[in-house]
């Protein structure tokens, strides 16, 4: 049984902690130094598994402080958190033509401002030691009082609707119909058609 626990949590690990590394190498360690060998890519590559699983282990300690208690609500606030629209960014791409990068990157810069709003604003922290909680950055009647799970939704639809109205005020030629939804839709109401049609 112990050794059935530890295989899928390995296994659930080495993707992770593969992933990261991959993620490390190839978008900024090659990027950055593009003389680099395989051997150098390799040693980075090992180097980051290796703090990402300290990471890991860090995490799982802070967790275990905590007593067990919550670690899936943080678990859900920190990604409502650490999200920043990318859900926003996906429909943005497949639902608009007209998007463009730099409408999108003001999207993403108003949905992370918005985030470091409403959490600077729902937080509450021992600031001076008394042991009361204060707000972060206290607003008044502008703090941020949902739950901190809508953070996700919103930060998803301030992509969505700031990326697509920005992206009017940038020349850009419309991105080809095959790529988004539209493509798709007409390639099946061809389908449908040549299959209505007699041979």
């Amino acid at each position: 049984m112990i050794a059935a626990l530890a295989a899928a949590a390995i296994s659930s690990l080495d993707t992770d902690l593969n992933c990261l590394s991959a993620i490390a190498v190839q978008d900024y360690y090659v990027r950055f130094k593009k003389s680099s060998t395989d051997r150098q890519q390799l040693r980075f590559g090992r180097i980051m598994v290796v703090l990402s699983g300290a990471g890991a282990v860090g995490v799982a300690l802070l967790y275990i402080s905590w007593g067990g208690e919550g670690v899936l609500g943080a678990l859900f606030s920190l990604y409502a958190i650490f999200s920043a629209g990318i859900v926003g960014i996906f429909l943005l791409g497949l639902f608009s033509r007209r998007a463009n990068k730099q409408g999108l990157y003001i999207g993403i810069a108003a949905s992370v401002l918005f985030t470091a709003y409403a959490v600077l604003t729902s937080t509450k922290l021992d600031l001076h030691g008394t042991g009361i909680k204060e707000t972060i950055l206290d607003l008044g009647s502008w703090n941020f009082t949902q739950h901190k799970y809508m953070l996700g939704v919103y930060s998803h639809l301030i992509v969505l609707v700031v990326g697509y109205m920005a992206s009017f005020l940038f020349a850009a030629p419309l991105a080809e119909k095959e790529l988004t939804i539209y493509g798709y839709l007409e390639d099946k109401r061809k389908e449908k058609q040549m299959d209505i049609e007699p041979a």
